[in-house]
């Protein structure tokens, strides 16, 4: 019988593109309360000449957010019943043999190296395609052929490690919160939803492709065992438990580990809502049953990657609130302080609001590629406007205004795709994430889609990393519940 009226605290580690945060999840009485602990900035750093994560700060940033997690538990006469972690996809950390680093309970030379995914290998998915091509790679991965992807990272990275390795020496292959997990509690091992992002798990059988790893050559790397969500990984280490203040270990939880699947967490595999997981990516799709393999979703654009409860998520990876932040960042740079971007925002909204504007703004593709690199965006946005015979932005609301419509655009042709692919018809629209507090996109996706949208919760991944953990634990009865 769970004792709902015992308070139980469990931290959510989420790391997003642009911040990482430590959130505090308070479970009693059938209620969870959320309190942010840490909040930390996040973004590439150029090292060795490569874009790489600043792994070892964000890691040191989690400690310090854990360790405040713990000594709120502890002033409010509980303890912190669990650590889980979430994080974007697809990159990943290379430990063990021949990488310079060692097992965390013992001397590390190195802090384990995470290459950006922006810094990817463009000619990556044209090298790779001449092993497997991309529809054969797509019927058993679900994941489309981008630069971005693991598969193509790491063939990049074996042929850098041949050359120092000796024979049979296999790093493991860690994707970021796995890094986390390990670094926390020395337990190695890789969770399904984030495993799904990497173009090489199966997903028939929810395992490692073994017949893919070997084609493209990555059968140099160990790939750990493949857990679901909603799993023990293990207790903090002794070091890490005296690090955060902790009288005893603290389990941690493989919880949904890539960020989107929790953040869709509570979504019904009906396929009837169009959801967009809002962030510096839009993850936007439905939520389905089963996997789509299908020629037809493959050249429609959309990835297949693994929900909670043995869900599917049928998605469009498209650039998000990552555009005007590089917005910003341009015209911070420009004026020698810091933009406010929040308030452009609301500005903007205001005027589109007051319908003091009646130009309709420009629209330009947001799943350019050649959005995905660092640079000047603003500029950027102009040219892929003129080279589609619009007028560019005019000015900084304007160039606001054209990432929020065309933004909203997308939503709307993928509710179209969705329902070509599906069959099945959606009713409404739920807009999640950081993004679900720009009134702006909101409304113009309402009137775009010609859908009711629903907006919220905006910290909808630090929600199902908690609700994921309370039920392995015992703690809620089911994710409904929660």
């Amino acid at each position: 019988m769970i004792d709902q009226a015992v308070p139980r605290f469990h931290a959510a580690v989420d790391l997003g593109a642009s911040s990482g945060r430590v959130m505090l999840g308070r479970w009693a009485d059938g209620r969870l309360a959320l309190t942010e602990v840490h909040r930390f900035p996040n973004g590439p750093i150029t090292q060795d000449g490569r874009l790489r994560w600043d792994a070892e700060r964000l890691f040191e940033e989690t400690l310090v957010g854990l360790a405040q997690a713990v000594r709120i538990a502890a002033t409010a006469g509980g303890v912190l019943d669990g650590i889980g972690v979430d994080s974007w996809g697809v990159d990943v950390a290379l430990v063990g043999v021949g990488t310079g680093t060692a097992m965390p309970n013992g001397s590390a030379p190195t802090f384990p190296s995470v290459p950006h995914h922006r810094g990817a290998d463009a000619d990556g998915p044209a090298r790779a395609a001449v092993l497997v091509d991309a529809a054969t790679a797509y019927a058993v991965t679900g994941v489309l052929e981008q630069t971005i992807n693991t598969s193509y990272q790491l063939r990049s990275r074996a042929e850098e490690l041949d050359a120092r390795r000796a024979d049979g020496d296999r790093p493991t292959v860690l994707l970021v919160p796995d890094l986390w997990v390990w670094l926390l509690t020395g337990v190695v091992g890789a969770e399904r939803t984030i495993a799904s992002t990497t173009q090489l798990l199966d997903q028939g059988t929810g395992d490692w492709a073994a017949e893919l790893i070997r084609r493209w050559g990555l059968d140099g790397f160990d790939f750990p065992p493949v857990v679901a969500p909603g799993t023990v990984a293990g207790p903090t280490t002794p070091a890490v438990t005296a690090r955060l203040g902790s009288s005893v270990p603290i389990p941690v939880h493989r919880v949904a580990e890539h960020d989107t699947a929790s953040a869709l967490a509570f979504a019904c595999p009906d396929g009837a809502e169009l959801l967009v997981s809002s962030g510096s990516w839009s993850l936007v799709g439905v939520c389905l049953p089963a996997p789509v393999l299908t020629e037809h979703a493959r050249t429609a654009g959309f990835t297949n990657e693994a929900g909670v409860s043995g869900s599917s998520l049928l998605l469009r990876n498209l650039a998000g609130m990552w555009l005007l932040t590089e917005c910003a960042r341009a015209w911070s740079a420009e004026d020698g302080s810091a933009v406010d971007l929040v308030d452009l925002v609301s500005a903007v909204a205001e005027t589109e609001r007051d319908a003091t504007t009646d130009v309709t703004p420009a629209v330009f593709d947001v799943a350019d590629p050649r959005l995905l690199v660092p640079d000047d965006m603003p500029e950027r946005i102009a040219t892929l406007c003129r080279e589609t015979g619009q007028r560019p932005p005019s000015g900084r609301s304007d160039t606001v205004r054209t990432v929020v419509e065309s933004l909203a655009v997308a939503y709307a042709e993928t509710v179209r795709a969705c329902e070509a692919i599906t069959g099945v018809t959606i009713r409404s629209v739920r807009i999640v994430g950081g993004g679900s507090r720009n009134r702006l996109l909101c409304a113009r996706t309402a009137a775009r889609t010609g859908l009711p949208v629903t907006a919220g919760p905006a910290e909808a991944s630090a929600l199902g990393n908690l609700a994921v953990q309370l039920v392995a634990a015992g703690h809620a009865p089911s994710l409904d519940a929660v």
